[in-house]
Parts: C-alpha cells; structure tokens; sequence
C-alpha cells in the first residue's frame, strides 16, 4: 500500500477540510484500509511504502505494536521496518515483520508506481533465495491496494485474492481508475496508475499475453477524494465514529452547494 505524507494529499478536499482535518483524514482512511488487510487470513503480510515515516507510524501504530522506523532518507535500497516477531520464517506468529512493515521510499525514487516497484522488490527479494518466487499454493499473489478506501472490508480483499486470473483490476466508481491490482508478484507487469489506469492496466496485461479480470465491488470500488466520492458513501460507512468530525464537515459543504 503506497502512503503518501500527511499533509499533501486530499487537496480536492481543501474546499471543505482544513490541513489538519485532511491529514486525520489520510490516517483514518489508511488505518482502515491497513486493518482491513491485517484482518484477512488470506494476506501474509502488509508493506506500507511511504517518504514519511513518521506519519506512517503515528497513522499505524495503533494497529500493531510499532518499533521506531528508518527516518533517514536513504539514497540507496529502500529500507523496511516492522513491528517485534516470535521467531522467524515462514512459520513465525504474531504480527512480525510478515504483517505489517513500513517501507522507506527513496527520495530518488518518487511518484505512485516507483513506490510499487519498491514494494514489489522487497516481495521478491525476500520471499525465496532461488529466484522464484513459489509459495506451497504456487506463486506469490501481491496485492496493490490504495490507502483511501472506507468501505473496503475482509470478503473484498479475499474475493479479488480467490478470482483465477493472472490479473485482477478492482476498478473504481466511475470505471476509470484501478483502486486495487493483483498479479504475481514476479510477474513482468509493468504498474500503470494515473489517469486512465484502468485502460493502461489491461492493455498492459494484453501486451504481456495474460488474462485479466475487472472486478467492480462497492467496497473496492468507492474511493474518497473529492465531496462525490463522500456522497457515494455507503451511509454506515459515514457514519463512523472516527469519521463523525469529516461527516460533519462534508454534509456542511454539502448543504451549501
């Protein structure tokens, strides 16, 4: 999961929250999202790549019981940290480095999907030292999943995890973007977020011969980046405690527009 900092994202919302209630915001959405991945017994481990630590952790810690991250912004390979382990291996309980880590982002690397390709080296390189990445199932399936999706829940990370194709696009609402992507971890699958993602995806599936599947799910598919989005919410969804000061602030543009 790419994890921006905490006080550059959101800036549709700049009309109705001020930085403050934006960067809560960030947090929420990414602890959720988070949580929501810890909780499924289908994902080994969750990476969350970001040029801001510190906000990273202060967004997570909560979650698992946090150890102090890398805070310098090294020029060379990207650094990892996660919380305590029980031993180690494929066979190590509790919520160890093969849960949750919090993955340092080069500053010469920056952007969304240099961020992915950070992430997606540090799958490969630690999950086999022959080269294949090959778990007893077969290979290796990463999960790509965006930091702003309130309505994501456990049976939406495992439906995209259980489709059979080689590629699985979670489209967003409007059938444009990809909110979340699933592939082999070593798949020679080159990450295409921005506009239009959701084309870009499949002709690139298309141009490396392999089959995907586009997948449109309330949960996977509503993202939260503008007072639309707020609006498409699921109303429980809204109505959550930790979003009860942001429900406040978009029904109030809401009303005024």
């Amino acid at each position: 999961m790419p994890l921006r900092d905490g006080f550059s994202g959101k800036s549709r919302l700049a009309v109705v929250l001020d930085p403050a209630e934006r960067s809560r915001l960030i947090a929420v959405l990414a602890r959720h999202v988070v949580g929501t991945l810890l909780a499924s017994e289908a994902v080994e481990r969750v990476l969350v790549v970001t040029s801001d630590p510190r906000f990273a952790w202060r967004a997570l810690g909560s979650l698992v019981p946090p150890v102090p991250p890398p805070l310098d912004d090294a020029q060379g390979s990207p650094r990892a940290t996660g919380t305590p382990v029980e031993g180690d291996g494929p066979g190590a309980e509790g919520d160890g480095p093969g849960r949750l880590q919090i993955v340092l982002q080069p500053a010469s690397r920056p952007g969304l999907n240099a961020a992915l390709d950070v992430g997606r080296e540090l799958v490969v390189g630690t999950s086999g030292t022959s080269g294949a990445v090959d778990g007893p199932a077969g290979p290796v399936r990463l999960l790509v999943a965006h930091a702003d999706l309130p309505a994501l829940t456990v049976e939406d990370v495992e439906s995209l995890l259980t489709e059979d194709s080689p590629v699985v696009v979670a489209t967003d609402r409007v059938h444009a973007g990809t909110n979340l992507l699933v592939l082999d971890a070593d798949a020679p699958f080159t990450f295409r977020f921005g506009v239009g993602s959701l084309e870009a995806h499949l002709a690139e599936a298309d141009l490396r011969g392999v089959r995907a599947a586009v997948v449109h799910r309330t949960g996977t598919a509503v993202d939260l980046d503008t007072l639309d989005d707020w609006a498409e919410l699921p109303a429980d969804v809204r109505a959550r405690d930790e979003l009860s000061e942001l429900h406040r602030a978009m029904d109030r543009a809401s009303s005024d527009t």
